[in-house]
């Protein structure tokens, strides 16, 4: 057989027109004894040989034009059209072989054949909830629906129970449906389940589905998300998410232009229906997150009000609002203030010290304000007494833990690592989060008595301690903030040298609350737990060998003491931006041998 080449077409193979016998005695051209039998083999490899040299002669035409294209910087010819025409060549191959036209050429040849990536399938989103698919029972799916909201709605805070029902909720949506099923079982089971591992693994795949598919934006699919960036590590990226659905759906226009209205007084006659507050509730919900994840978590912000997150206090007398909305409403103008002081003080850290004294008294005047108003508004607005109790001890952590970050906020925006070196003033502001995060760590374990003033017997007939109570519903954020809050106490004792008693008293403290979280049935964020055991145990070494270098008058930094102070958990590193843990105490011994040197003199 000849070569094909692109340039010319191959030549015809000869048939012969007479048989063997005939042409060996060369007595005739023709066959006069044998009729003439077609060659079906020669024909077909015939029919390949111009298949295959038109194909060669298309592809070199491609190459010429795209060659010329970018050399003229001209648009580049589309590859697909002569991809097309290809596949036709090569099906014309293919029933040339007298296979069917163009099944063995996409086997081999699938990015030629499949220009449309045909050839990956795709994951359809799942359409059954875990119930419809019998990955649970539907009693099961009640209890933990039912768990959810007895306490992390709390915590999340964009749902109604009144609106939010088990057959309102799985009827309009899949994705939220198993979210709140998997994070109540979470809650009533602990992370380590079974059953929540399984029911995990779907809603990541609905999570999936959700950044894969281009779906139709929902208040459901906002909602979702947002509860599964509460309860996960990678919060911030599911919040932009969840972000980018809420601006599919025109939220922030929706929650402005109804704002307005009601400032100017448009709702006063016609009280405001229970579904136009509902995309006002996720959107702040979506604030809030957003505000906690940016002030504590390192995030950047993804949206910023432009005005005041006082106007959020319309809304608490909307006939249809809910208790948990007073909650949001709390927390998202608190955040400001938050966001508005840390600016402030960082700022005024590089002025003098005066300057940044100034700016935190200041900040903590518009802090200690929003305590005192929203308690008022509180026992205005919330009639039974156990969601009293509940929110007033909540409010008043909140303040104690805007204290907290404010002052150790200045003292790292100061430049202070070492405690031994600081000025009075610095001083002042260290001694201030002290006091700020002992207050955090009282109100953690304070009883119901200590807020109403009855008697201690009160205790019998309710709830010990409300915050321990509901911890286990609590997002990863509590979970976090509680355990630095311990960490940062204990840390503070020391390294500003509070008395033996007193660090005594802290560490029990810290033991009572970790012995709360085991009478509550704690079972979920078991690293967090781990942290909070670790930092007893390294704070009671730290106490025995200060004791024993004290009876031996050893003035060198013991070891037990370095490693406390060196505890940084990755967690607060990696997932939070919690300051102050760079603080130390690291006296420096050759300053008093200068102090010697001059007294010399």
């Amino acid at each position: 057989m000849d070569v094909v080449t692109g340039t010319s077409p191959p030549r015809k193979t000869r048939i012969p027109k007479a048989c063997a016998a005939c042409r060996k005695s060369k007595s005739a051209t023709t066959c006069t004894w044998h009729v003439k039998t077609r060659n079906v083999v020669d024909e077909r490899l015939e029919r390949v040989e111009q298949a295959i040299w038109a194909l060669n002669r298309r592809l070199d035409d491609q190459e010429t034009i795209s060659r010329q294209s970018r050399e003229d910087s001209g648009p580049v010819t589309d590859r697909a059209g002569a991809i097309c025409d290809s596949t036709t060549s090569v099906d014309a191959v293919e029933t040339a072989l007298g296979c069917p036209a163009g099944e063995s050429s996409r086997r081999a040849l699938p990015a030629i054949s499949r220009p449309d990536n045909a050839s990956f399938l795709i994951r359809k989103p799942a359409c059954l909830d875990v119930v419809s698919s019998g990955l649970i029972s539907d009693l099961d799916a009640q209890i933990w629906f039912n768990t959810f909201f007895d306490g992390c709605n709390r915590f999340v805070p964009v749902f109604d129970v009144t609106h939010d029902t088990y057959s309102s909720v799985r009827e309009r949506s899949t994705v939220l449906f198993d979210v709140l099923i998997t994070f109540g079982c979470k809650a009533g089971n602990g992370s380590l389940a079974n059953d929540f591992r399984k029911l995990h693994n779907v809603v990541r795949q609905h999570i999936s589905d959700i950044t894969l598919h281009d779906t139709e934006a929902s208040l459901e699919s906002v909602q979702a998300l947002l509860v599964v960036a509460s309860y996960s590590d990678p919060g911030a990226i599911l919040c932009d998410i969840a972000l980018r659905e809420s601006l599919k759906l025109h939220l922030p226009q929706t929650v402005t232009v109804y704002l307005s209205s009601l400032a100017a007084g448009c709702h006063t006659d016609q009280p405001a229906n229970m579904r136009d507050l509902i995309p006002v509730r996720v959107f702040y919900g979506l604030v809030l997150l957003d505000q906690i994840l940016s002030l504590d978590g390192g995030k950047p912000a993804s949206m910023s009000p432009h005005s005041t997150s006082r106007r959020v206090r319309f809304l608490i007398a909307q006939p249809h609002r809910s208790p948990i909305d007073l909650r949001l409403y709390a927390q998202v103008e608190l955040n400001e203030l938050r966001a508005t002081s840390y600016a402030s003080v960082i700022a005024a850290a590089n002025a003098a010290e005066q300057s940044l004294k100034d700016t935190i008294d200041q900040a903590q005047v518009d802090l200690s304000r929003w305590k005192a108003e929203w308690q008022a508004l509180i026992f205005d607005n919330l009639t039974v007494e156990d969601e009293r109790t509940v929110f007033t001890v909540n409010l008043r952590i909140q303040h104690a833990w805007a204290v907290l970050a404010l002052q150790l906020r200045a003292l790292t925006a100061s430049g202070v690592d070492n405690l031994a070196l600081v000025t009075e003033s610095q001083r002042t502001i260290s001694l201030a989060a002290k006091t700020a995060a002992e207050r955090h760590l009282d109100l953690v374990l304070t009883n119901t008595h200590d807020l109403d003033g009855s008697d201690a017997s009160h205790e019998q007939t309710s709830y010990i301690k409300p915050y321990i109570a509901n911890i286990r519903y609590g997002s990863e954020f509590v979970f976090a903030k509680n355990a630095f809050c311990v960490l940062i106490v204990l840390r503070l004792a020391i390294l500003l040298g509070d008395p033996l008693p007193a660090v005594l008293h802290r560490l029990q403290q810290a033991q009572d609350f970790l012995d709360g979280l085991s009478h509550a049935g704690m079972g979920a964020n078991v690293g967090y737990i781990r942290i909070l055991s670790q930092t007893v145990k390294k704070c009671q070494r730290a106490v025995k060998a200060s004791q024993q270098a004290q009876n031996s008058s050893e003035q060198a930094l013991d070891t037990g003491d370095a490693d406390f102070q060196s505890f940084v958990p990755h967690e607060f590193t990696l997932k939070w931006d919690f300051p102050g843990l760079n603080l130390c105490y690291i006296p420096l011994d050759w300053q008093e041998l200068f102090l010697n040197f001059e007294a010399g003199d």
